[in-house]
């Protein structure tokens, strides 16, 4: 059975909302972002964020990579 994590995506980059970089820059749009689709830990998943950014991509053009960076980041720091 996999290692359970204590929190979500969204609770996780919330602690980097006030940083002066890229994931500073996500955490604060996530925040902001009524559609985030992240609700519970059933939608805490790779491919539904990832659906979402792509989306998204086109309207704000480096979100999609800085997303995988911290996703990656948040994977290796469960």
């Amino acid at each position: 059975m996999g290692k359970q994590i204590p929190w979500t995506f969204k609770t996780w980059i919330a602690k980097f909302k006030n940083v002066d970089l890229p994931i500073g820059d996500l955490a604060a749009y996530i925040e902001n972002a009524s559609d985030f689709p992240l609700s519970d830990e059933d939608d805490d998943d790779l491919s539904t964020l990832t659906e979402y950014f792509v989306e998204k991509n086109s309207r704000t053009e480096p979100i999609l990579e800085i997303f995988i960076l911290a996703w990656n980041y948040y994977q290796v720091s469960c």
